[in-house]
């Protein structure tokens, strides 16, 4: 007798699932808008790429205790006042376009950019039934990566025509949308603590902090760099091959990829490994940054893009389902939170640094220089894979690992 099947689109998952994709897609509109504005005022690559540093440093100090906030307070009433507090932050944009006023706006959107990723992904995650987490989760992270990969794109293509604040203005509708949607969710009752292994003895660190994870967490965040790049520099890397804002085909290219390559990743990962996929993602990726920096013709843009997508798609869930791997089920938690703020940490770091190396070697020698850390990644992961094979190999023997798709955004 077939089992029945638990219904996963219900108007709840689909509202998430809504809000999720214009949100994420405002949130990169501006994380794109932001260092091309600030390029036009100051002519500046590094202090452009500041304006991602400071929003994903706030979040990161934010995302230490966003979650204790979230356990405690009504999520729907925290969505709806953290969905109105973005706006409060694009609303901002509008009274000066100073450079520090610009800053402390960033600031203040990293805190809710920390708020509301972490709500989406813990009500979306609690919508699903659990017969069915595998296939939610994996359309759930389709709308936010959709939304991280056409934002930039919008952005770009619309600054080659119009103002700045004009795009503010756009953001604000699609946020506002966001917003209204949030009033037809519902709060997810509380989760269920799940049965853990640990004592009230151990040292809070340790809630913190697992070594297991620490190489997928630095893979993670090397990947994350050269995705700051990518959202950060393209704009200006079209103006200085003089194709404008035809470069946002790029972001085109690399959604096609980032598709096709997600809807079967998984299932490779399950039946070979993560092995099979990591390293192809890597090359992938190197050759895709560092035929972007020499591209002069969108043909090979074009080409570029589509290299990175397979490097965007397969690099960051599979390292995070590796990760997950590695860790008894009362550590995933914590590995989970060292992933995101090694994400964090990645895009602040890469925004700032690329944005310096940008400004003595130009945008495309920029992006060719970032396929290094693609290779760095590669190396780092074929040495430090050997001391996890024999600890694997002994999980696979007495049950078999099952894919766990990341949701939080290709922050993406």
């Amino acid at each position: 007798m077939g089992k029945i099947k638990v219904k996963l689109w219900t108007n709840q998952y689909v509202i998430i699932i809504i809000l999720s994709l214009v949100m994420f897609c405002s949130f990169y509109m501006i994380t794109a808008g932001f260092p091309i504005f600030v390029s036009t005022i100051s002519d500046n690559p590094a202090l452009a790429g500041t304006m991602t540093t400071t929003l994903m440093l706030a979040s990161l100090i934010t995302r230490f205790f966003a979650s204790v906030i979230i356990q405690k307070v009504n999520m729907k009433l925290l969505l709806i006042i953290s969905l109105l507090y973005f706006l409060g932050t694009i609303g901002l944009t509008f009274l000066n376009d100073s450079i520090g006023f610009l800053i402390f706006i960033r600031a203040l959107q990293g805190i809710g950019f920390c708020m509301l990723t972490s709500l989406v992904f813990t009500i979306s995650s609690s919508i699903v039934p659990k017969s069915r987490l595998g296939e939610g989760i994996v359309f759930f992270a389709m709308s936010t990566s959709v939304g991280t990969t056409i934002g930039p794109l919008i952005a770009i293509s619309y600054l080659a025509n119009y103002s700045f604040h004009s795009l503010m203005m756009l953001t604000l509708g699609l946020m506002f949308f966001s917003f209204l949607c949030s009033f037809f969710t519902k709060s997810p009752r509380k989760l269920e603590k799940e049965p853990t292994q640990t004592t009230p003895k151990e040292p809070f660190y340790k809630y913190m902090f697992d070594k297991r994870v620490l190489l997928p967490c630095i893979l993670v965040s090397l990947n994350y760099m050269t995705i700051a790049g990518t959202v950060n520099f393209m704009g200006m890397f079209g103006e200085e091959i003089h194709v404008g804002g035809s470069i946002s085909q790029f972001f085109i290219a690399q959604g096609i990829a980032m598709v096709t390559i997600r809807s079967f990743s998984g299932k490779i990962f399950d039946r070979f490994g993560h092995k099979i996929l990591i390293i192809p993602a890597a090359i992938s990726g190197a050759a895709g940054l560092i035929l972007l920096g020499f591209s002069t013709s969108m043909g090979t843009v074009l080409v570029s893009g589509a290299l990175f997508g397979i490097a965007f798609a397969i690099l960051h869930p599979i390292i995070q389902a590796w990760a997950l791997t590695l860790v008894p089920p009362e550590k995933k938690a914590t590995a989970n939170s060292m992933l995101l703020i090694f994400i964090d940490s990645g895009l602040a770091i890469g925004s700032i640094g690329l944005g310096f190396l940008a400004n003595y070697v130009g945008y495309g020698m920029t992006f060719s220089y970032s396929g290094g850390l693609m290779i760095i990644i590669l190396i780092l992961y074929l040495i430090g894979n050997k001391e996890t094979v024999k600890s694997e190999d002994k999980k696979k023997k007495s049950s078999k690992t099952k894919f766990i798709p990341a949701y939080e955004p290709d922050r993406p």
